[in-house]
């Protein structure tokens, strides 16, 4: 599981990273400039002892430079065999940095440093070894270092009417109000200590991150609670205990992923010489075991101990000032979810991603059962009438990938090229079950995607999208249709490109209001202009160019109709001609092109056969409803149930007529 968790966790850090600096995916090798403009660090080097956050910190890095975020990343590990060279006394890394240096001057640079301050075979090698980096990375005026320390244990905020410290407050609690301190504890104090006198020394290009109580997959840095322990113990005796003191104990912890995010964060955001508390969380010992158990309910039984709580102990940093580096707490993952990936890392138990399908309460298989009634009836009706369909799309993957559906996958997904497609459209009106409805703007059903659907009666399928308007909106079969182009390129791409445009006018136009994000203050002027005209006229023109060449003879590529690829441009018609059986649920044997790859090379790249990372296994739709109506259950009841009324429920009378003939 820890390979699943980091290749998911990499992936993160990729769309954190893109969307905080909004840079282009793969720019030009000499440019790293954002989409608006903004300053971007070429280069991250990761300094570390060996700790969890380095381990995950310089893979990350190198992941960015990998997919063309950033020109070069590299880690250093630093430890107390090979940090010193015996013969002049100047550390190893420094050898390296200079190294680089001689290559291409080292500027616009970040350093990253990552100190476990619970490390005491480190304390004599860190001071220099953070002396050096920031002597070195002063040699270019846009380079910054941000360093990470993971904070020793440390006792109860003395106050308990206190429930957390700010930098500054948790500063003096640790300077002051402690005594004796712990080595961990005196090393800390050091640290930030030699952070101060370098920025006062002239170099402010310097931010401390500090991190309390990291964990997550392969990382186990809690002071105030060992998690692995617990856990270990929890599953060898087949319960958790929740003892009074356990919601006596209030701490602040740092889930892995979020502690490396903000550090990039600090990076474009922070203000220069500052300190900032950074944690994840404020959980009870109680909370954190009672989210374990919520987590495994079925291998682990809950014991609490139910005394009268006594005083609260709050050992929890303040981190309002985090905030104002733009930092949305959103971002985090929920706290049960990021110990639910930790336990499953200790225990070596397979995370079966249901949290990603929590939205279907249980009725994606039914969904599933559905859908496959749909496509053989959708099956049996190309048959009589002689028209060709493959599966696509998503669709297509998961036959391929899987042999049957994406687990995760929530509709089914068929194409069809022009000629086909014009004929199913008029034999679907005419020779179609009263179950179905066939759901296009071209017979006026209320619908207005540019995709045609094939809807199940008695049931809502409603995206938040389409949920804003009275249509016939059940669970559905898209159909989608391949259209010819130009075997020019260039004019191909021209010709994707403005039926892209149309599509997106047709999906403002429909949806009648700006909507939230980047663009709507486009919308917002674009939208009275679309009002001037009814929907019908949109739908022709789209139809129009989208058909420019539908009587073109030996054209070699296509584009299709949904918008998701049409801003690819156009691929090869050659392979979805021929079609092939091939297993997919139910024992359904369902069509697929002979030649499918340069298809779905095309579609998701040429490792298509691979998982996505698990965070991305996840519903393709933003639903707003999902009811099935009479068909939830296995039973014929389903279709003698009552009409749907658009209107609501309460305006339904006519009942379902018994005969299920076309």
């Amino acid at each position: 599981m820890r390979k699943i968790y980091l290749e998911d966790e990499l992936s993160s850090v990729t769309d954190f990273y893109k969307q905080l600096t909004q840079t282009h995916m793969n720019p030009p090798r000499f440019s790293y400039i954002s989409k608006k403009g903004r300053f971007l660090y070429d280069n991250m080097y990761v300094i570390s002892d060996g700790n969890p956050l380095g381990n995950l910190m310089a893979p990350a890095t190198v992941h960015l430079s990998n997919r063309g975020m950033i020109r070069s990343a590299r880690g250093f590990l630093v430890s107390e065999e090979a940090a010193v060279n015996e013969c002049d006394q100047e550390t190893a890394l420094w050898e390296k940095l200079q190294a680089l240096n001689e290559l291409e001057p080292v500027n616009k640079t970040a350093f990253f440093l990552c100190v476990d301050c619970e490390d005491a075979s480190m304390y004599g090698i860190w001071p220099q070894v953070l002396r050096q980096v920031v002597e070195f990375a002063g040699r270019g005026e846009k380079n910054m270092c941000i360093v990470s320390l993971l904070l020793p244990e440390y006792p109860a905020i003395p106050d308990p009417n206190i429930t957390s410290l700010s930098e500054r407050e948790f500063g003096f609690f640790m300077e002051e109000a402690i005594s004796p301190l712990t080595p961990a504890q005196s090393f800390f104090v050091e640290m930030e200590a030699l952070c101060r006198c370098l920025v006062n020394e002239g170099y402010e290009n310097l931010n401390i991150s500090r991190v309390d109580n990291l964990f997550g997959p392969g990382s186990n840095r809690m002071r105030s609670f060992d998690l692995e322990a617990f856990v270990k113990q929890a599953f060898q005796n087949g319960v958790v205990e929740v003892s009074t003191e356990d919601y006596q104990e209030i701490i602040s912890c740092s889930y892995i992923l979020d502690a490396f995010c903000f550090a990039i964060q600090l990076l474009y955001k922070g203000r220069k010489g500052q300190i900032y508390n950074f944690c994840s969380y404020h959980a009870s010992i109680a909370d954190i075991k009672s989210a374990v158990h919520s987590c495994f309910r079925e291998e682990l039984a809950l014991k609490v101990e139910s005394e009268k709580v006594g005083e609260i102990h709050y050992h929890c940093l303040n981190t309002l000032k985090f905030f104002q580096c733009g930092w949305n707490q959103n971002k985090n993952l929920p706290l049960t979810e990021a110990l639910y990936r930790t336990v499953c890392d200790i225990t070596g138990s397979k995370d079966n991603n249901s949290r990603n399908t929590a939205i279907y309460s249980g009725k994606l298989t039914r969904i599933k059962e559905l859908e496959v009634m749909m496509l053989r009836d959708i099956d049996e009706l190309c048959r009589k009438h002689d028209i060709k369909y493959f599966l696509c799309g998503g669709t297509m993957l998961g036959a391929v990938r899987y042999g049957h559906s994406i687990p995760w996958d929530d509709d089914v997904d068929i194409g069809m090229l022009r000629r086909d497609f014009d004929k199913f459209r008029k034999v679907s009106m005419l020779d179609q079950k009263a179950i179905y409805n066939y759901s296009s703007h071209w017979n006026k059903s209320g619908s207005h995607y540019i995709v045609d659907k094939v809807r199940l009666n008695g049931t809502y399928f409603s995206t938040k999208y389409s949920s804003v308007h009275e249509f016939p909106d059940g669970l559905f079969v898209d159909v989608l249709v391949y259209d010819q182009t130009s075997n020019n390129r260039l004019i191909g791409m021209l010709h994707s490109r403005l039926v892209f445009i149309l599509a997106k006018l047709i999906e403002l136009r429909w949806y009648n209001r700006p909507r939230n994000g980047n663009g709507r203050h486009k919308e917002i002027l674009i939208l009275p202009f679309l009002r001037l005209f009814p929907m019908g006229f949109y739908h022709k023109i789209y139809e129009a160019v989208l058909t420019l060449y539908r009587n073109k003879k030996n054209s070699k590529y296509v584009i299709d109709s949904t918008g998701k690829l049409q801003k690819k441009g156009p691929f090869l018609m050659k392979g979805l001609e021929a079609t092939q059986r091939v297993g997919f649920d139910d024992g359904f044997q369902a069509p697929i092109p002979i030649d499918c790859t340069n298809y779905l090379t095309f579609d998701y790249g040429p490792n298509y056969l691979p998982e996505p990372p698990l965070s991305k296994r996840a519903a393709p739709h933003n639903f707003a409803r999902i009811d099935l109506g009479g068909f939830i259950f296995k039973t014929e009841d389903g279709l003698r149930y009552r009409e749907v009324d658009v209107r609501g429920e309460l305006f339904e009378q006519q009942k379902r007529r018994d005969d299920k003939k076309l």
